[in-house]
């Protein structure tokens, strides 16, 4: 379509040619333009405008543009046959060879189609054509005339028909020639479309191929992913189906129109709902009053009870309530509000719960062997009383089993524990007037009364002790017991509940120290004396925090040569304001308070530290506590202190007492005894103060026995008998190959008695005093073999 165009544009440029040619000639006074030859080019203008106008549509008419082109060979013709009138020369004029191009190139813009049919058919045109004008112009000016316009080409009749035939066979070839060429390149034109096309149908087909496994493998991935999601959907719902079901708590969800979304197993349970109510829809009255009919709803009014649940799922905010149904059970229900209306609710029994909590209650409040009050409900009732006592006396009286520890371990807990529950029902029977009595202890129990009297405030602690004075007969054994008692009275000592029974506690303590079976009132004294055994305890932490302790050392002779044999450490505190506190007022407290482990830790640490730094390889002996032994943490403490020092075992002596022995259980002997095995050796210390004394070295292994100062002290016959035991647990010791050191030996009169009597070593002021460790650094430094300490 293109190329028919362009032939369009070629010929009526042609003409237009012409026509401007023609035009600028006039004015060279060239003949005037002939009116035929104006139309014929005029013609072929309108021709090529109807070429043009014809392929506009996107189709080519063959046929038409077949006629269309013999018009433009008819019209080119014609234009050469009006060239005798335009210049008035004879018809034998056309036949020059400029007229004869134009046909040339009428043919020759047909190659622009690069198709032989409009080049065969413009030819063809062209031969007929150009026949019919060379035998038009011999008809119309005779042979003499045609061949004397060529008198210097043709020279005679003859050569005419042959120049001209010539010039038609030259316009057939070259007609035949194009043709030829344009099918050939229209052939090789149409092979290169054809392998452009298929190249790019090729690649446009590779490119879709490209795009279906693409656009496959997407699809197969959203299947996949929707087949995993799939499986997920049901593994959640699945999921979400088995803890619905297996919750503890009923669960119910409605819509914004109180209708049923979702209901669990539970649910239906806990109200005894037919199935047929947990279906989606449901209305909530229908699912109340099945429930109301059931009997499963709290109160008595129905009606109410309808119009209250109607109208609290409609509440906004989250909310809580206990139902407690007809039948006794307690039903918790959380309303929890959804956006755009409706609600979830949870309803769990915690009829169990409410019973456990009370009963924990019940159980915080009371002592759970004798179910006496305890010290929570006993300050309670003291808190009540107080603010209402009015000129009366409230009596608080401490009341404690004496000796009951050694009933516990003599006839075993059992039997502890039924005297306990027989005491707490004798008090409460036989004092009837009490207000409370209550149990805070192991085997302390507080009586509560208020008296009118002042003089009858005496009476409440000896009426207690009568009532428990006499016999109980438990499992077989007939216990008869004694209490003690601490007494104190408000509003004059103290105001409050915890000042109180602080108070009456002091005033036990104060009865205990001064014996068995004691009454004792509250006095200020015992206050002030707990408020200093406080501030002592406060300044020992910062005395242990700040390294106010320190070690001294006593030295131990060896009575058959007269020299050292080792030292024992001693703790002592230099207050920073009291001065030296002794050792036997701030033990105690250590002990009561828990520092002594600390205390001992640190000791056994330091005393180790200073003895491997000593110039000879004395013994150095520490002292071990019960809380030690209690912590668990003995042996782990003697191997941490021995590995920091690098003190070799066989120098470290550890002293225990008999009390350390009496502690239950094995585990003490098998401590002692594992250090024993690495080197170190046991004494114990305080021997003959205890009554049990002797079965310990039966128990056990010691390698030393510390006998205590009272056995070499005193005068008279005390003082005989204390040496014939002295006497005894020598020959005991050395029958059993331990060693024997006598403590207290002030006197050079005592430390002959104690070397003849045959004791192994002696310790006491005579022998040397408690020493700080640059003395004893001193001492070993200038001690020479053989030397004796004393003579």
């Amino acid at each position: 379509m293109r190329s028919e165009k362009a032939i369009a544009c070629a010929q009526g440029g042609l003409a237009v040619f012409i026509l401007l040619l023609n035009t600028f000639g006039l004015r060279n006074g060239l003949p005037d333009l002939n009116g035929w030859l104006a139309l014929a080019l005029g013609a072929l203008v309108a021709t090529s405008a109807a070429r043009w106008y014809l392929v506009r549509s996107g189709r080519l008419p063959e046929r038409r543009l077949d006629i269309l082109t013999m018009i433009d060979v008819v019209i080119v013709l014609a234009a050469i046959w009006s060239y005798q009138f335009v210049f008035d020369h004879p018809a034998s004029g056309i036949l020059k060879a400029p007229t004869f191009v134009m046909l040339l190139v009428l043919i020759g813009v047909r190659a622009l189609r690069f198709h032989p049919r409009p080049i065969a058919v413009a030819g063809a045109s062209a031969v007929v054509g150009w026949s019919a004008l060379v035998l038009g112009v011999v008809m119309a000016d005779g042979l003499p005339s045609v061949t004397g316009d060529y008198r210097y080409h043709l020279t005679s009749f003859e050569v005419l028909p042959a120049a001209e035939v010539e010039r038609i066979v030259a316009l057939a070839a070259l007609t035949f020639v194009l043709a030829l060429g344009a099918c050939a390149a229209r052939g090789l034109l149409g092979r290169s479309a054809h392998m452009t096309d298929y190249g790019e149908a090729l690649e446009s087909a590779r490119h879709h191929l490209r795009e279906s496994v693409q656009a496959r493998e997407e699809a197969e991935a959203a299947f996949d992913a929707l087949a995993t999601r799939d499986v997920e959907i049901s593994e959640q719902n699945r999921m979400f189906t088995t803890a619905l079901d297996n919750m503890s708590q009923g669960l119910c969800m409605f819509d914004s129109e109180q209708k049923l979304l979702v209901c669990n197993h539970r649910y239906l349970e806990i109200y005894d709902l037919p199935k047929r109510l947990a279906r989606r829809g449901t209305s909530f009255r229908d699912i109340i009053e099945s429930r109301i009919k059931a009997g499963n709803f709290p109160g008595g009014n129905a009606d109410a009870y309808l119009v209250e649940r109607l109208s609290s799922v409609r509440e906004p905010v989250r909310n809580t309530q206990l139902h407690e149904l007809q039948d006794g059970r307690i039903i918790a229900i959380t309303h929890q509000p959804m956006e755009g209306g409706g609600w979830l609710a949870t309803h769990d029994d915690v009829t169990q719960l409410r019973r456990i909590e009370a009963k924990l209650s019940y159980m915080a409040r009371h002592d759970a062997l004798t179910d006496l009050p305890n010290r929570t409900q006993l300050k309670e009732r003291l808190e009540q009383l107080l603010p209402v006592v009015d000129g009366r006396n409230l009596v608080v009286a401490v009341v404690e089993v004496d000796r009951f520890k050694e009933i516990n371990e003599t006839l075993g807990p059992s039997v502890g524990d039924v005297l306990l529950q027989s005491v707490a029902q004798r008090l409460l029977r036989r004092m009837e007037a009490s207000e409370i009595v209550a149990r805070i202890g192991a085997d302390e129990f507080v009586i509560l009364q208020c008296v009118d009297d002042p003089n009858e405030v005496d009476n409440i602690a000896t009426q207690a002790q009568s009532v428990l004075g006499t016999s109980f007969d438990i499992e077989g054994h007939s216990l008869t017991i004694t209490v003690s008692a601490g007494v104190a009275v408000a509003p004059s000592d103290g105001e409050t509940a915890d000042d109180l029974l602080k108070r009456a506690e002091l005033a036990l303590g104060r009865a205990k120290e001064d014996g068995l079976g004691n009454i004792r009132f509250f006095e200020h004294e015992l206050d002030g004396r707990m408020r200093a055994r406080h501030k002592l305890e406060q300044d020992m932490r910062i005395a242990l925090r700040e390294g106010q302790f320190e070690l001294y050392y006593q030295p131990q002779i060896n009575l058959a040569d007269g020299s050292i044999a080792g030292f024992e450490a001693l703790l002592r505190w230099q207050h920073p304001e009291r001065g030296f506190i002794s050792p036997s007022e701030f033990i105690a407290v250590a002990e009561d308070c828990g520092l002594i482990v600390q205390l001992g830790d640190w000791a056994l640490r330091r005393a180790c530290e200073e003895a491997a730094s000593w110039a000879q390889p004395k013994r150095v002996a520490v002292n071990l506590s019960v809380a030690q032994f209690r912590s668990g943490c003995v042996r782990q403490s003697v191997i941490s202190a021995l590995g920091a020092s690098g003190l070799s075992p066989n120098r470290l002596e550890l002293e225990i007492t008999e009390s350390v022995l009496m502690q239950e259980g094995t585990e003490v002997p098998a401590v002692l005894g594992k250090l024993q095995d690495i080197g170190i050796d046991i004494a114990l210390d305080d021997f003959g103060t205890g009554y049990s004394s002797l079965s310990y070295l039966t128990r056990m292994r010691f390698d030393k026995i510390k006998i205590d100062k009272h056995f070499i002290s005193g005068a008279g016959q005390e003082l005989d008998s204390a040496l014939a035991i002295l006497r005894s647990v020598v020959a005991l010791s050395q029958s059993l190959q331990i060693k024997t050191v006598v403590e207290g030996v002030e006197t050079a009169e005592q430390l002959a008695m104690v070397k003849s009597e045959g004791c192994t070593e002696a310790q006491g002021f005579y022998v040397g005093r408690p020493m700080p460790a640059q003395q004893v650094a001193a001492l070993l430094a200038k001690e020479r073999p053989g030397r004796k300490m004393v003579s």
